[in-house]
């Protein structure tokens, strides 16, 4: 669709099937950008739930958050929002899909956002007792079905199975992680560092098994009692957790004749190939012939997709998942950039220290970190990050990453001190997933938000992956003690009039406005 929209009788009808974390935000970003009346919005969520955060339901099973605030802003009127509501079929040449009840919605623009579903890699014969973790009610039957004693085995030792065997054995359950690889995140670390990552798994009392297939479940009584391996081994269960990677959801736009391949297939524009009033946005989409299965990317394509359909086309930002964070009870680990991905140029220097379960290696090149690896070192992670994403100089030795805090750390990490966080530069990333900054926060905070709920409202900090939860705190804490609301503040006090408080805004250049996100 070309030119802006008018907010005439004439709106521009779309249908979003699907209600995630990816749809969600391409509808608040349309309704941030589009004139009143513009566009009519339709969304169709097959779950009965609103929309919620999904990378925080482990962090739910290791007891850190309350799955009641996982929850996502609903979209306002008159965006019209239908749960529980599955969408059957695609007829593009009257442009209308059909949901499960028989009702018809017509559209001008559909966007598939179906996301993925989790794979399990085994013939189950719907046994009781085989599980994932993809919804809200996945989570709540989790939660319910460990308790002390009872044998749980977590297939698959990516970034989700272990967070999950972390939460799970933190409740009492008795667990094991097979992983099919010699190396755990074997899309992130290399041999050494999962090493590390293992024994630490280990040592909180997780089983690990590595380079291990598992061919069949065993059942008793229609419920799982064990799993059978390749070698003819046989591993009792009272409980299997599938955690093997999303197969893309492209049911939809196969039936309808639509590209596809490991998902829909969508080109730079995000629209099909085969037919430009069909877009995909996030876990189902394929573009360009990349698929990620990440949300940063996802949320991306929410925004490019949304800025297109008002007539504003933006560029990618780029890439937005290169820094990965493992999010454990007990565990710290940190990836970043590629390693290798300098082409030979850079160097690499590592510390190694499984005694301590700890490990750190660092590539630089031209100056500059350009990957990372960092298990067992939270602060250090944090000042990396920090260097790498802001593209920092780094020391003419790189071994002196290893044995010092940066001086250009954040302090946004684990480590956060007051100090830290006031030498923090206004531009310093808080939220990766969100790209929001100091200042955003501290603005927010000027504008009265004063706990991390309202900060999320206003800026969305905390709403993806929610590993900033502790710097944002830290940043409000900080703002409470160096600008108090005002009926604290002394009688001949205006805003901002203490030396500490005017500290804090001079780092960030300017006084943001009241109200501004």
């Amino acid at each position: 669709m070309s030119g802006d929209m008018s907010g005439d009788s004439n709106a521009h009808r779309v249908v979003v099937a699907g209600h995630g974390m990816v749809a969600a935000r391409f509808v608040e970003e349309l309704q941030t950008l589009a004139a009143p009346g513009a566009v009519a919005v339709t969304v169709l969520g097959a779950e009965p739930h609103l929309p919620y955060n999904r990378l925080l339901l482990s962090e739910v099973i290791a007891g850190r958050a309350n799955i009641n605030a996982l929850t996502l802003p609903a979209a306002s009127e008159p965006v019209v929002v239908r749960t529980d509501t599955t969408v059957v079929s695609i007829d593009r040449a009257a442009k209308a899909v059909t949901d499960a009840d028989g009702v018809v919605h017509d559209y001008d623009t559909l966007v598939l956002a179906t996301g993925a579903e989790p794979r399990v890699p085994l013939p189950t014969d719907d046994l009781r007792g085989v599980r994932t973790l993809r919804t809200i009610d996945d989570c709540r039957d989790l939660a319910a079905a460990a308790r002390p004693g009872r044998r749980i085995t977590v297939l698959g030792g990516g970034l989700l199975g272990i967070e999950l065997a972390c939460g799970l054995a933190h409740r009492g359950a008795e667990v094991t992680v097979v992983h099919r690889t010699p190396a755990l995140m074997d899309r992130q670390l290399d041999a050494a560092a999962a090493q590390v990552l293992a024994d630490s798994l280990r040592a909180q009392g997780i089983g690990v098994l590595l380079d291990v297939e598992v061919v069949d479940v065993i059942g008793h009584d229609g419920a799982v009692c064990g799993l059978r391996t390749a070698d003819g081994a046989e591993l009792p269960s009272d409980l299997v957790v599938a955690s093997a990677g999303v197969v893309p959801r492209t049911e939809l736009a196969c039936a309808a004749g639509l590209p596809v391949e490991h998902g829909i297939v969508v080109g730079v524009d995000l629209r099909s190939p085969e037919d430009p009033a069909v877009a995909a946005i996030g876990d189902c989409a394929q573009e360009e012939g990349r698929w990620t299965g990440m949300l940063a990317p996802g949320w991306e394509q929410a925004r490019r997709l949304a800025h297109d359909l008002v007539g504003r086309p933006v560029r990618a930002s780029g890439s937005a998942d290169a820094v990965v964070t493992l999010k454990a009870r007990g565990l710290s680990v940190v990836t970043m950039g590629a390693a290798g991905g300098a082409g030979g140029a850079g160097r690499t220097v590592t510390l190694s220290d499984p005694g301590a379960g700890r490990h750190v290696s660092v590539e630089v090149a031209a100056d500059r970190v350009v990957a990372a690896t960092c298990i067992g070192a939270p602060d250090l992670a944090a000042d990396l990050t920090a260097a790498f994403e802001r593209r920092t100089p780094t020391p003419k030795d790189p071994t002196h990453l290893l044995f010092a805090e940066l001086p250009t750390g954040t302090g946004a990490g684990q480590g956060a001190d007051r100090t830290n966080l006031a030498t923090m530069p206004g531009n310093a990333t808080v939220c990766r997933c969100n790209g929001v900054t100091k200042r955003e926060i501290v603005g927010a905070h000027a504008a009265g938000d004063r706990d991390v709920e309202a900060v999320a409202a206003r800026t969305r900090a905390t709403t993806g992956c929610g590993g900033c939860a502790s710097a944002v705190e830290g940043l409000l804490a900080w703002m409470e003690e160096v600008d108090p609301p005002s009926d604290t503040r002394p009688a001949n006090a205006t805003p901002l009039s203490t030396p500490a408080a005017a500290d804090a805004h001079a780092t960030l250049g300017a006084h943001p406005s009241p109200g501004s996100p």
